[in-house]
């Protein structure tokens, strides 16, 4: 399982089920990138906060205790077994990279250099489970690679 995600210096990565800032420049066009034609998961306030659903050209698989009311090309399952199948991008929310992180192996790190606002964030010190094994650094944020 690869994780991929943006966050601040401290873990935030959301503010008001959003993403706490307007945009890193080359974050999103990374995001497709990596993401297109393949298996991306999530829990249920990432879906809430996608602004277009499902993300298209990608099989989206939705973590919720209430998989009713998806659209029928999207899997919603409470079942992260079923995920065993499958080679996948974990894209989000905080809850679900809390109980997925024994099964990361990949992380795609986007680290904004600026604090912002958040009420949601994930555990920095869980970084030092992986090593750093790439790094690109632009004006406002680093682009990091890390494997375990």
């Amino acid at each position: 399982m690869k994780l991929i995600l943006a966050c601040d210096p401290k873990g935030g990565i959301g503010y008001q089920n959003k993403l706490p800032w307007d945009k890193i420049q080359g974050d999103l066009p990374r995001f497709k990138q990596l993401t297109e034609g393949q298996v991306i998961v999530m829990g249920r306030n990432t879906w809430d906060s996608l602004p277009k659903k499902p993300l298209p050209n990608r099989l989206n698989i939705v973590i919720t205790n209430n998989p009713l009311n998806y659209p029928e090309d999207v899997i919603a399952t409470n079942d992260l077994n079923r995920l065993k199948d499958y080679d996948v991008w974990l894209i989000g929310g905080a809850k679900l990279i809390e109980s997925c992180w024994d099964k990361i192996t990949e992380i795609h790190l986007t680290k904004t250099f600026a604090i912002y606002t958040c009420d949601t964030y994930i555990d920095m010190l869980k970084l030092e489970e992986f090593r750093l094994v790439k790094e690109e650094l632009f004006p406002s944020h680093a682009y990091q690679i890390y494997k375990r």
